[in-house]
């Protein structure tokens, strides 16, 4: 009977694990054949700080990420802070996200981070700030070199219209910017510097007979409060100035506001800004800055995107080949900058280059060609 009786209980198990492993055989199969949507790729782009410039670049981020149907996250740092930038970086490639754009506060500090998300299988591209000794797969953002050209010569040619470029005459120039290791802002002032150290031989009136003071670069680490301390202690060393150059977005606005509150006249110094935004139009409009450096930073953020979506769906070597002029000798992809004022100029600089300048409302309507909304740059 135990006998029975065990063979009974024995026979029921079996019926059971057969009718279990039935069905849990059955909820595999189902589970392959029912249509499921891909996981959502999510991209990264990292920026430097928070600063109207960078909510362009956002709006451009957001912009493609709508397009393509995929997770486009932006973060920046409350103001430039290179460990937390990092870490950041850091959290987002442990959680092997699909794609990072970061724009380097320190390209050495960076280059191990960048190097690491490439190893670990993840396209690293920088944006607006390139790490070129890192192994980044591109640099998509502004020429800085050329731009800072560009400030130099427009800061010349308006000195020159001043009645301040002379024979004999001796000018000071000051810098003020965010970064002494950023290459943005190392870039951006050689060019500037070169362009006006050029345009002192080869301008036909001048020869080289002319003293050039530079002073500075001064370095507000990002911080606009600091800026505009920096800008108010040389001003007030130095009430002989003669041009000014804003290096990041704030430091323009931080140059005017230092020139409002010190009494200088509007135009007595050659103010040269960089970028377009709410900050930087006013002080064009007041008069304090005779020129600002229009980067196309919206492009950063929106191609950014799509240039990182692409390495996913063809391939990282057929994305960067379809995308970039010139790949693989070239690994640059220059998203250009226009010279702004508030009115339309035309002239050609001492070193040769034709140079246009466009007025505020040609530049809103070059923005709207362009599918940017003027309103971003701070243009109503």
């Amino acid at each position: 009977m135990l006998y029975k009786a065990i063979s009974k209980t024995l026979a029921v198990v079996i019926v059971a694990i057969v009718i279990i492993a039935i069905a849990a055989g059955v909820a595999i199969y189902m589970y392959y054949l029912t249509p499921r949507g891909p996981t959502k790729l999510v991209f990264i782009v990292i920026g430097k700080s928070v600063h109207p410039y960078w909510s362009v670049v956002e709006a451009g981020v957001k912009k493609a990420g709508q397009e393509l149907g995929v997770d486009a996250i932006f973060w920046v740092p409350s103001k430039e802070d290179v460990p937390a930038q990092l870490s950041t970086m850091d959290s987002y490639i442990a959680q092997k996200v699909a794609g990072i754009a970061i724009a380097p506060s320190d390209p050495g500090a960076a280059t191990p981070y960048i190097n690491k998300g490439l190893q670990q299988g993840i396209p690293v591209i920088t944006i607006d700030t390139d790490a070129p000794q890192s192994n980044r797969l591109v640099y998509l953002g502004t020429g800085n070199y050329k731009a800072g050209w560009l400030a130099g010569l427009v800061a010349w040619q308006l000195a020159k219209e001043k009645g301040y470029i002379k024979p004999g005459a001796t000018i000071k120039v000051a810098m003020l910017t965010g970064s002494l290791t950023a290459m943005n802002s190392l870039e951006r002032m050689a060019g500037f510097k070169h362009a006006i150290m050029n345009c002192s031989v080869k301008d036909p009136d001048i020869k080289g007979n002319i003293n050039i003071v530079w002073l500075g670069p001064y370095n507000d680490q990002e911080d606009p409060t600091q800026a505009l301390n920096l800008a108010l202690s040389v001003l007030q060393a130095n009430p002989d100035l003669t041009i000014a150059f804003g290096v990041y977005a704030y430091d323009g606005p931080a140059w005017a506001k230092a020139l409002k509150q010190a009494g200088f006249p509007p135009g007595k110094v050659i103010l040269v800004e960089f970028d377009v935004t709410s900050d930087n139009v006013p002080p064009l409009v007041e008069g304090y800055a005779l020129a600002t450096i229009g980067q196309r930073q919206y492009f950063m953020g929106y191609y950014g995107v799509k240039l990182l979506y692409n390495m996913t769906k063809y391939g990282v070597e057929q994305a960067l080949k379809q995308f970039i002029p010139g790949y693989p000798n070239n690994k640059i992809y220059d998203t250009g900058v226009d010279i702004v004022s508030t009115k339309h100029i035309e002239f050609t600089a001492p070193t040769g280059e034709k140079i246009i300048v466009l007025s505020l409302d040609e530049y809103k309507t070059l923005a709207q060609k362009l599918g940017i909304d003027p309103s971003l740059l701070g243009l109503s």
